[in-house]
């Protein structure tokens, strides 16, 4: 399992990992909705809790699709074939002279990079790596063997949490400085030292992991978890702090540089969908439309619409492409943002979802939990913007002009779809049914605005983004195709 990644049909908010023993940093629980499901280096088996949750209620679950992506780049990394990375001498009192500098004490430049060196090393450690992947009953449980990669991974994310407590911003730029020092060849080894150094980056929030983020993103060689970590390294960066969305320094080379790193691995046709989840909302946080260099194309914008606009890409992925595009910034200068063709998607993806919460509710309350979220988190936000996030929202942009109608129209219809489906979750059991009935009208009432509000004209940027409708006849030769259209 270790070079798979094994996907349940649902929102990774119901995901968990299932483990025995204390996590490495790649194994901790997701940090926000839009994490992918991890278990050992996040590159194992995911569970769903709604299966649980009807076993020890006894309901009617109906199990989730399960997809499985085989990374080849994982099969290779997962070798425990990798040269270690060298040791140094270091003594183990030394770690408080450590933890004291994260929290505000004087810097030792030397230490620091000695501590991270170590810590790095054991990574590496072919006997640690196999304590970790193959357990062995037999072992003593509290041996090197058994415990070493864990407490590396531990001791190197420990400094961080503390600097940051502490707001000790000279403290973590010193350390990522360090974890920079190693990090390349970590990034080259083992896939659990490669996962462990591109957390540790990210979560540092550190403007000087940006060029590392972008290289494993462009390098065809490296594993797709690595480069779902680096997106989301790139994302605390644009979060900051308090979370409200900052452009990255360097201005708009460094963020188109990030820019197009995203859209070239969204190309990719065989990412899993948590993969394109995370590019999606880095390359949303970027708020980057168009390369300057190529105003009328709207790359970036263009990229995210490819998977709103398609009917085969999961009801998530498209949802995630709506909020992207929402938080764009949008001028004159750029080539056709078509506001309504986005309003539209954004609509249909909101019907889509809200009809597959009516349908699963009874049976799955938890999956059908995981399509409202994309529902309020992504499609609402999508059409009324993102706190911290200055003119995002499609209704919030400066350029929507003679647009607004339509877009307000719509927004108003989906504004009563989300608050119907939260109202599902609140409502009592033997309630159920009259709220259901309320979201399934209102879904109706979406549907039927989008039957009779086509928009005609089809063009985003420099292409042509056909309608559902549409995209039926033309692949109705298909039956993959076709099937995916009619949503099964």
């Amino acid at each position: 399992m270790w070079p798979s990644i094994v996907l349940l049909g649902v929102l990774p908010l119901t995901l968990k990992a299932q483990q025995t023993t204390p996590p490495t940093e790649a194994e901790k629980t997701a940090e926000s909705p839009s994490d992918p499901p991890k278990k050992e280096a996040a590159a194992g088996a995911a569970t769903q809790e709604a299966e649980e949750d009807a076993e020890e209620k006894g309901s009617d679950n109906t199990p989730a699709s399960v997809e499985i992506f085989i990374d080849p780049n994982a099969i290779k990394a997962n070798a425990n074939t990798f040269t270690p990375l060298p040791s140094p001498a270091f003594n183990p009192r030394q770690a408080r002279d450590i933890e004291s500098m994260a929290k505000g004490g004087a810097i030792d430049r030397d230490l620091i990079q000695k501590y991270v060196n170590k810590y790095a090393a054991d990574l590496t450690n072919r006997s640690f790596i196999d304590g970790l992947i193959t357990p062995n009953p037999s072992r003593n449980p509290t041996s090197a063997a058994a415990v070493g990669f864990r407490e590396a991974s531990t001791s190197l994310a420990t400094p961080i949490d503390l600097a940051k407590r502490a707001n000790n911003t000279a403290f973590l730029k010193a350390y990522t400085e360090a974890l920079l020092g190693v990090a390349p060849k970590l990034l080259k080894n083992h896939l659990l030292a490669r996962l462990e150094a591109a957390i540790l980056l990210g979560k540092t929030g550190s403007p000087d992991a940006i060029d590392t983020f972008i290289a494993q993103l462009n390098d065809k060689d490296q594993t797709t978890w690595v480069k779902i970590w680096s997106a989301r390294g790139l994302l605390n960066i644009l979060q900051g702090s308090t979370g409200a969305y900052q452009d990255l320094p360097g201005g708009t080379t460094s963020t188109a540089k990030s820019a197009h790193a995203l859209v070239d691995w969204l190309a990719d046709k065989s990412l899993p969908w948590p993969a394109q989840l995370r590019a999606l909302e880095a390359l949303g946080a970027l708020r980057m439309a168009a390369d300057p260099r190529a105003q009328a194309k709207l790359e970036m914008a263009s990229a995210a619409m490819q998977l709103l606009a398609d009917p085969t890409v999961r009801p998530e992925v498209r949802a995630q492409a709506a909020w992207t595009l929402g938080m764009m910034r949008v001028s004159q200068a750029n080539g056709k943002f078509n506001y309504k063709l986005v309003a539209y998607y954004g609509g249909e993806v909101a019907a889509e979802l809200g009809e597959r919460i009516v349908a699963t509710y009874e049976n799955n309350n938890a999956l059908a939990q995981s399509y409202a979220a994309p529902l309020l988190y992504q499609i609402y936000p999508a059409f009324y913007g993102v706190d911290g996030a200055r003119e995002s929202g499609l209704l919030r942009m400066p350029n929507l002009g003679n647009n607004r109608v339509f877009v307000e129209q719509l927004g108003n219809l989906i504004k009563p779809v989300a608050k119907s489906a939260v109202e599902l979750f609140k409502a009592p059991k033997g309630n159920r049914g009259k709220v259901a009935k309320d979201l399934s009208d209102k879904v109706a009432a979406l549907k039927s605005f989008l039957d009779k509000n086509v928009p005609e004209d089809k063009e985003f940027g420099d292409k042509q983004f056909p309608l559902k409708a549409q995209i039926a006849d033309v692949r109705a030769e298909d039956p993959k195709v076709a099937g995916a259209v009619r949503g099964k």
